[in-house]
C-alpha cells in the first residue's frame, strides 16, 4: 500500500505502529474509557492533518461545544479555531437526536462533508448517537447504515467512543476497520495512559501496548 492511501497522524510514535498511518476511506474507531485523552488524540489528528496534510475535515462534537473544545484544545497547543479560520478545517456541535430523527445527525454531517468537500469526518463521540437508538436492531441498522454511506462516500472517519474497561465491544467494533484502546492505569504511585491498536485491516501493526504522553505534545513511546 502506497503512502498516499494512509493519512498521517502526526502524532510522534503512532505513525511507526500503523505503517504510517490510517488507511485512507476507512472507518477507525478510538475507545477509550472518560479521562483517557480519546478527544484529544481526535483533535490533535484533526489537527495535524488540517496543517500538515493539507486535508479538508470536519469535526462533529456530541458532547461539548465547538467553543468549550477549541478553549481546551488550545491550552494544549492545538489552535483548532486557528484551523477554522484558514478554511480547511469546520467543527460542527450538535445534540443526540433520538428515534426517527437520529439519521438526521449523520445525514447533516455528510452533507457538510460534501459541501465542504472534507475527506475526513471525526465524530466525537460515537457513544452519544449510540445512545439515541432504541434498541439493539436499531443500533446495528445505523451502525451498518453509516459505514456504508462514509465508505461509499471515501471519507476518512475516525470515531471516539466512551468504554469502560474490561467490557467488550459491540457492533460498533465489528464494523470499523480499525480498533484503539485508550486506557489508563496505575504504576508504582504513577498515573499512566497506555494505547494498543486491537486491531487494523491491512496493517501489520504493534500488537503491544504503549505509553501515551499528552506534554509538551502528543506522543506515544514503548511501554
Amino acid at each position: 500500500m502506497s503512502s498516499a492511501d494512509r493519512i498521517p497522524t502526526g502524532i510522534d510514535g503512532l505513525d511507526a505502529m500503523i505503517e504510517g498511518g490510517l488507511i485512507r476511506g476507512d472507518m477507525h474507531l478510538l475507545a477509550g474509557a472518560p479521562g483517557t485523552g480519546k478527544t484529544i488524540l481526535a483533535s490533535t489528528f484533526a489537527y495535524n492533518a488540517v496543517t500538515l496534510q493539507k486535508e479538508r475535515v470536519i469535526y462533529a462534537s456530541f458532547e461539548e461545544s465547538a467553543e468549550y473544545l477549541q478553549r481546551n484544545m488550545k491550552k494544549l497547543g492545538i489552535d483548532l479555531s486557528a484551523a477554522e479560520k484558514a478554511g480547511n478545517l469546520r467543527v460542527i456541535d450538535l445534540d443526540a437526536l433520538k428515534g426517527k430523527e437520529l439519521e438526521s445527525n449523520i445525514q447533516l454531517l455528510i452533507s457538510a462533508v460534501k459541501e465542504t468537500k472534507s475527506t475526513i469526518l471525526v465524530i466525537d463521540s460515537l457513544t452519544a448517537l449510540l445512545l439515541a437508538t432504541e434498541s439493539k436492531f436499531e443500533l446495528r441498522a445505523f451502525m451498518k447504515t453509516v459505514y456504508k454511506t462514509l465508505k461509499n462516500q471515501g471519507v476518512t472517519t475516525l470515531m471516539t467512543i466512551s468504554q469502560t474497561p474490561g467490557m467488550g465491544f459491540g457492533i460498533e467494533g465489528f464494523v470499523a476497520d480499525s480498533v484503539m484502546l485508550l486506557e489508563n492505569v496505575v504504576e508504582k504511585d504513577q498515573f499512566k495512559t497506555r494505547l494498543m491498536i486491537l486491531k487494523m485491516r491491512g496493517t501489520e501493526h504493534s500488537k503491544r501496548f504503549h505509553t501515551v504522553s499528552f506534554a509538551p505534545k502528543m506522543s506515544v513511546s514503548k511501554y
